[in-house]
This record gives C-alpha cells, structure tokens and sequence, in this order.
C-alpha cells in the first residue's frame, strides 16, 4: 500500500494495444497529474465509490474525493452504508467519463483519521465536508490506472493503459 505522494513518485507501466508492459520511469508523476485532474473534473468533482458490504453484495457511491498534501482524502457521512463498507473491505474510486474519452481508477483500503487538526485542515480545504456529521478517511492505494484512447473516431482506435501496483 502506499499513499498518493508515494505512487507519484514512483515508476509506472505503459501499453497500447497489445503491447507488451514497458517500464516508464515518469509513469507515476504523470498518472497522479492525471488522476488530480479527473478527481476534481466537473460535474462538481463527483465519483464512483466501489464498496463491498457486510454481506458481500457490491456497491457504488457518488462521493467527492480530493488530493490534499499528497494524499487522497474524503469525507463519508458518518452513519452511510459505504463509511460501514471502508471499515471493513477493500474499495475502488473509478472517475465519470470525459468528453476526451479517458478514465482513471485507483483500488486499496480506506482508513479513518480521528485527529482533530488533520480533519479540520481538511474541511477548510474541502469546503462542502460536514464534520462532525462526516468521518474523514484517507485512502491507501495498492494499484492506479489511467486509459487514454489514441486515434479516437478511425480504424487504428486503441487504448493506452497507463498503470502502477504497489510492491508485494
């Protein structure tokens, strides 16, 4: 697991097509700048949230997460199904679609931060948080992607698959 400043620092894998995984060595710069970008792209900066329950069914969220000092934030009603989901399983964010035809994801485990001055900090920056009617959690990340579409609207349209995993 690693936190946002720690998987933008670090190498990334680059394929199109059918293209075999090339290391790229600015990989994880460019998927955070791309990742900053679409998490706070209109409408409002609203995302898919990916839960599991306590019962194993799937589910999905709209929420508003944010990048703040390196690190992947959100405020999450206190009483939701998907702050009970966080505590429990692992998640997935997934961003809307663009009218550039590209998306971003990351997956990993969310934990809540309790520290007064962290979710104070945090509320200032992200205006519309609740506290105390919302817990703030922080979000530690095992793998990102980022697809771009080359060639939109001909016969050579393919994907490029920008991805990075946190080591084993």
């Amino acid at each position: 697991m690693a936190n946002w400043a720690e998987f933008a620092a670090g190498p990334a894998e680059v394929r199109t097509g059918s293209a075999v995984w090339e290391p790229h060595a600015a990989g994880g710069a460019a998927l955070a700048e791309a990742g900053e970008r679409l998490l706070s792209a209109p409408p409002a900066g609203i995302n898919l949230l990916a839960t599991i329950s306590a019962t194993g069914r799937p589910r999905i969220h709209p929420f508003m997460p944010r990048v703040v000092d390196g690190r992947l934030w959100a405020f999450i009603v206190a009483d939701s199904p998907k702050a009970g989901d966080l505590d429990r399983r692992p998640c997935t964010i997934h961003t809307p679609p663009t009218e550039q035809d590209e998306e971003f994801w990351v997956s990993g485990h969310a934990r809540r931060v309790d520290d007064p001055s962290t979710i104070e900090r945090l509320a200032g920056v992200m205006t519309w948080a609740k506290p105390p009617h919302e817990l703030l959690f922080e979000f530690d990340l095992d793998a990102v992607g980022w697809t771009t579409w080359l060639d939109f609207g001909t016969a050579d349209h393919r994907p490029q698959h920008h991805r990075w995993r946190a080591e084993a």
